[in-house]
């Protein structure tokens, strides 16, 4: 529950709100079928959802032209804009009271915009309320476990039980943990209004600095109960290689904006600023390296050593990347590239 309620200045709620669902999508004709399908059998009677095609290549076009419910198609201005600039021509367009997301490979379970809107309803001192989510991966004949099996197993569980160390004032919690997941929120609008767009200098991370903010202006409520399904597989956009350090530009960003404190006074301690920022730094270096840009990946583990050097696993990959950085400044041609 909220620590510190703000003043209650979120207007009443409508008896059925309008929800906009905004759906990215770029080439997930796949699995767009099974996204939408999620959305209609939320059996919810206001519905407007909102396809992005952010220059698809595939038939993600026709699928959501074909598809039998209140579906919009969209497209972004220019081919691969990113799921910033996917989600802000959603938002620009949306006409809800509420506003959801999910991304055109992903899933919702039964039950999930109901039990969100009665959260919102219960605790109307707060504009957003998230869930728990399951990551969902193919077994090894690569084919997906049906949804409905991860209904029945959370189908017990109390919709409305918040899970307190995800609920509240938790803008300290966010700078230590991306703790939000973007297709399992819903927002007020109001909210939406006052945050403004997502950034779309990002190309990841864009969905944590918009949390981030979020967080600066009310309290956040997570349902335990898993209500969504986090799909995983080679294309998404988590999987594939980047050369920048998303997440870590945006927790700088952050505390060079607001500070390690939260609007209600919990803050993060210097020491666990220093955990959190090695972490990023390791991890972007294990991606680079075991992406194939090994040269590259030398100034992440530094990076990562300088922040936390008792750390056994960072030494080595320092050692090695760094000693591969100097031949590839003597050598261009010995640098790595991802493969």
């Amino acid at each position: 529950m909220p620590s510190k309620p703000p003043p209650p200045f979120w207007p009443a709620l409508a008896d059925s709100p309008l929800v906009s669902v905004i759906v990215p999508a770029c080439n997930c004709a796949d699995f767009l079928e099974e996204t939408l399908q999620s959305i209609v059998d939320q059996d919810y009677p206001r519905l407007e959802i909102l396809v992005i095609d952010d220059g698809s290549i595939d038939d993600t076009a026709a699928v959501a032209h074909g598809f039998q419910g209140p579906v919009q198609l969209l497209q972004t201005a220019q081919r691969s804009s990113g799921a910033g600039a996917s989600r802000n021509v959603g938002l620009r367009a949306a006409r809800g009271d509420l506003i959801a997301f999910l991304d055109g490979d992903d899933v919702w379970l039964p039950g999930k915009l109901q039990a969100q809107i009665e959260c919102l309803r219960a605790y109307p001192e707060c504009a957003m309320v998230a869930s728990e989510f399951t990551l969902w991966s193919p077994d090894e004949n690569g084919m997906w476990r049906a949804p409905g099996a991860f209904a029945r197993e959370t189908g017990e569980e109390d919709p409305q039980a918040l899970d307190p160390e995800r609920s509240g004032w938790i803008y300290h919690r966010l700078l230590l943990d991306t703790i939000v997941w973007t297709g399992a929120v819903v927002m007020r609008r109001e909210l939406v209004d006052t945050i403004g767009e997502f950034r779309e200098d990002l190309r990841l991370a864009q969905d944590y600095d918009y949390w981030l903010r979020a967080s600066r202006l009310t309290p956040i409520l997570t349902l335990a109960r898993s209500f969504a399904l986090y799909r995983r597989h080679p294309q998404s956009a988590t999987k594939r290689w980047a050369s920048t350090n998303y997440a870590l530009s945006v927790l700088d960003s952050a505390v060079r904006q607001w500070g390690v404190s939260g609007p209600d006074g919990q803050k993060i301690t210097p020491a666990e600023l220093r955990r959190r920022r090695f972490g990023l730094h390791f991890s972007m270096g294990y991606q680079l390296f075991w992406n194939g840009a090994r040269a590259a990946a030398a100034p992440s583990f530094w990076a990562a050593w300088r922040h936390r050097p008792t750390y056994w696993r960072t030494t080595p990959y320092a050692l090695l990347t760094g000693a591969l950085w100097l031949v590839s400044r003597l050598r261009p041609e010995a640098s790595g590239k991802p493969r």
